[in-house]
């Protein structure tokens, strides 16, 4: 099928009330968890999976990708109101957003991130547009061999440019494969790493793979922080009448609009490099190229550049994401999960088949951008209530939605557990600084490439397809380049600032450090173990990636051990570089530029704040940006508290889960973490634990008919 002639089926398919109904939630999705610090997009979206399995295909894509899109405007609603990044990309909009606030102009900036934000997005949809017919002949001409060196490439490009040290990326990236080998083989007829439980013949569900890995882990987060964003919004200043004259503005810089829009499209293109990168980059290029800045002051063209380029990003993502099935950013690595459970296999294949659907991406990306705006303006003083929320009452319904979620995907008790120790195992690799998104890709992948694998041997009679097939062999020559400069980064990483590198192999050496790949190490030598009682088909790919996974680990470990070779090889496993260390570099750049900007800002007239100095607003306020959106502190002893029994309640609801059931285990875990945790009121612990259990009730037993009551003990 032509691609534009997906147009027509495309429009067909959202004249649905179904339709235009997942499209709200999914915006009204995204604008919350933009609102709510730590709780990410993909938190968001990975929540959402298991209300739709009674959805067709159109419904859920555009519930998913309106929520991916409808976050980012309301990130930089607490970004200008009250100086905290919704999300790390609005950490480049605090620097002249929050100025402009404190000087009674926030709606006037509202009203420039608005307009920039859906500008942006329509900007960075055109040039989508306008890519894919020509990476089309491209895609036709994929098969075998292309299938496979394309999904190599994929998780080498998203091992390397994921945060932390070069061996944690591509060991993210094995065990995702690893895990994705649970099952019937494609070939031979193995049922590989089930250990006898039905439930597991089929493999992992990737929603179970996806909710305990997001979910889960972002809840602890959530638990051992427990702090609401704003304690007080009275003085955070909203002017209505502003917000038109901040459209008006924005429209009126077209040249910067369009300069940060494609910079922020291009970004999106690359793989894994995220939003942050492209906000700070458009950012720069603003600094640089107008006239008369006052950047980190108040200047709104500070305001406009990094919005335009944030919200381009996503539609320059959706590129990898659809037509070659890399993702171009965290949240559309869960969207291509969330997708594949609906049928619909990102890469290729989509772009050949189902162009209607790339088309659905397109047009939502454009309308939930300008819903989202919209909403946030009208209602922005409103939804920054939702602010005053406590983590620590959050936390424990998004486990409980976790829970109950992934039990209502085949009603299994199995599912609970796997989702539980996804989830754990997460937050134990987020604590070394090891990607995540690596297993997702790993996991999602890891059957294509196995398949596409052993087909191009059966079809070419040996490895020989992907060498003598052109793009094949540029694939595989991309994937050796990609590998080759990565370890040479690393091995020059030896000669950025010494404290830096100490930090990092320090941190790659401690002890939780070296027990999480120790246990990645024994996970690998199970599973060769086990591939010695396949037949030969079955056994050769899990053979090969359990061997290159142990090899790598028994690589770090001996880097991290022995005192010669960390001197000398420390590089490779130091934590931080790649994309962290140029994430951080830019925003110390940041700082450094708001310090050095010459003069004062422009007295602007009905100023509401005469206190806003630029002193107020300018270096020491970059600083505090920073200090929000780098690393956290060391958790002191309350934080260790509430982690501890946090993880001890989790491997409770596990328990409870499978011995009394859902329905006896929701509330009173609901009732434990409130009142041990957070320490909540008994008054706000049981109007919790009630309404949410209603909720719960009302959506899983009565709307969606999930079987929520048993368990092992009530069973006889």
């Amino acid at each position: 099928m032509d691609f534009f002639t997906g147009l027509g089926p495309a429009i067909d398919a959202m004249q649905s009330w179904t339709f235009v109904l997942a499209f709200v939630l999914g915006c009204l999705n995204g604008m919350l968890t933009g609102l709510l610090p730590g709780l990410g997009g993909s938190v968001g979206i990975a929540l959402m999976i298991p209300f739709t399995y009674g959805m067709d295909t159109h419904s859920a894509m555009a519930l998913f990708v309106a929520a991916l899109a409808g976050q980012s405007f309301c990130g930089s609603v607490t970004a200008i109101l009250l100086n905290v990044p919704g999300a790390s990309p609005s950490a480049a909009t605090t620097l002249d957003g929050y100025p402009l606030a404190r000087q009674g102009r926030g709606g006037f900036a509202l009203g420039i991130s608005a307009a920039a934000s859906s500008l942006g997005s329509l900007i960075g949809t055109i040039c989508l547009i306008a890519l894919i017919p020509l990476v089309r002949p491209i895609v036709l001409a994929f098969s075998f061999p292309e299938f496979t060196m394309l999904g190599l490439l994929g998780l080498t490009i998203i091992a390397m440019a994921s945060r932390g040290s070069l061996l944690k990326g591509i060991v993210a990236g094995l065990v995702g494969v690893l895990l994705s080998f649970i099952g019937f083989a494609p070939i031979g007829g193995d049922v590989r790493y089930a250990f006898n439980e039905p439930s597991l013949f089929a493999g992992l569900d990737v929603v179970i793979v996806l909710v305990g890995m997001f979910s889960v882990t972002e809840a602890l987060q959530l638990l051992r922080t427990n702090q609401s964003v704003a304690q007080d919004i009275s003085q955070a200043r909203f002017g209505r009448r502003q917000v038109w004259e901040g459209v008006v503005y924005t429209v009126k810089q077209p040249w910067l609009l369009i300069r940060s829009s494609l910079l922020g499209a291009g970004v999106g293109l690359v793989p894994a490099v995220g939003g942050t990168v492209a906000a700070f980059l458009a950012y720069f290029q603003a600094a640089k190229t107008v006239k008369n800045p006052y950047f980190g002051r108040g200047d709104p063209r500070g305001v406009l550049a990094p919005e335009a380029s944030n919200d381009a990003k996503d539609s320059g993502s959706a590129l990898p994401s659809l037509a070659f099935g890399i993702p171009g950013s965290s949240d559309w690595a869960v969207v291509m999960g969330a997708m594949v459970i609906h049928g619909i296999t990102p890469g290729p294949n989509l772009i050949r088949e189902s162009p209607d659907i790339i088309w659905i991406a397109i047009i939502i990306l454009i309308a939930a951008s300008f819903f989202t705006s919209s909403m946030g303006l009208i209602f922005g003083p409103q939804l920054l209530h939702i602010t005053r929320v406590r983590p620590g009452i959050l936390a424990p319904i998004v486990l409980v939605l976790a829970v109950v979620g992934a039990f209502a995907l085949n009603f299994s008790i199995t599912d609970v557990i796997v989702s539980i120790v996804f989830g754990l195992v997460a937050y134990a690799m987020r604590s070394i600084n090891m990607p995540l998104i690596p297993v997702i890709l790993g996991f999602i992948l890891g059957p294509l490439v196995e398949r596409s694998f052993l087909q191009t041997i059966s079809s070419y009679g040996g490895p020989s397809g992907f060498v003598t097939r052109p793009i094949a062999l540029v694939l595989l020559i991309l994937i050796v380049l990609v590998l080759v400069f990565e370890f040479r980064s690393s091995r020059r990483s030896r000669t950025r600032e010494p404290e830096a590198l100490e930090r990092g192999v320090h941190s790659a050496t401690r002890p939780t450090s070296l027990v999480v790949m120790s246990g990645f190490g024994l996970l690998a030598t199970v599973a060769i173990v086990l591939a010695t009682d396949f037949t030969f088909e079955g056994a050769q790919f899990p053979l090969m990636t359990a061997g290159l996974l142990l090899l790598l680990v028994v690589v770090y470990l001996a880097i991290a051990l022995v005192p010669s070779l960390r001197r000398r090889f420390g590089g490779v496993i130091s934590d931080g570089g790649s994309m962290e260390e140029l994430t951080t570099q830019m925003q110390h750049e940041a700082v450094d530029l708001v310090e050095n900007q010459p003069g004062s800002p422009p007295v602007i007239p009905g100023s509401a704040d005469t206190e806003a100095s630029p002193a107020a607003t300018g270096p020491a306020h970059a600083a505090t940006v920073l200090a929000q959106v780098e690393e956290d502190a060391p958790a002191d002893p309350e934080d260790r508290r509430r982690l501890l029994v946090s993880l001890g309640l989790v491997l409770a609801m596990l328990l409870g889960s499978v011995l009394v059931g859902v329905a006896l285990t929701v509330p009173v875990l609901l009732v434990l973490f409130l009142r041990l945790v957070t320490r909540e009121s008994w008054r706000t612990t049981v109007l919790t634990a009630v309404l949410t259990s209603a909720a719960f009730y009302l959506v899983f037993v009565q709307v969606l008919g999930v079987p929520v009551e048993g368990g092992s003990l009530l069973q006889f």
